[in-house]
């Protein structure tokens, strides 16, 4: 056992050397000392000016404003544009509802009851048509 612990001890001691060989005194110094940023007052006005000169080149780009924030409107497709050909009507009527020629009558609503084909069993239907 203590010729296990005499070989172990010089590992041991070169391990820890090493690590703090790693460190510099002069920055356990400062870190001691209450100061956390190593850089110098020139290398932060240095790089206080080259991020003012980022933030102003976006306000000389024309578009800045109007990006997009879909990054995914590429790969959609566009939807439907609603024209003429889709166009909506309500009609309501006593006992049943109709919608013209050119029309279907897509879905029919009851203010009371359930609805029977374009009128309702009570109440007075309200529907809804689209052009053909």
């Amino acid at each position: 056992m203590l010729r296990k612990t005499i070989y172990s001890m010089p590992i041991i001691i070169l391990t820890i050397g090493a690590a703090s060989a790693q460190t510099d005194g002069q920055e356990l110094g400062d870190i001691k000392g209450g100061q956390t940023s190593f850089r110098t007052q020139l290398e932060k006005k240095n790089d206080r000016d080259i991020d003012s000169a980022y933030q102003s080149s976006f306000k000389r780009i024309p578009d800045a404003k109007q990006k997009n924030s879909d990054p995914w409107g590429d790969a959609r497709s566009a939807p439907p544009v609603a024209g003429k050909d889709k166009q909506l009507r309500i009609v309501s009527g006593e006992k049943t509802v109709s919608c013209n020629a050119d029309e279907v009558l897509v879905r029919v609503i009851c203010s009371e009851g359930s609805p029977d084909g374009a009128g309702c069993s009570a109440g007075s239907p309200t529907g809804l048509c689209m052009h053909k």
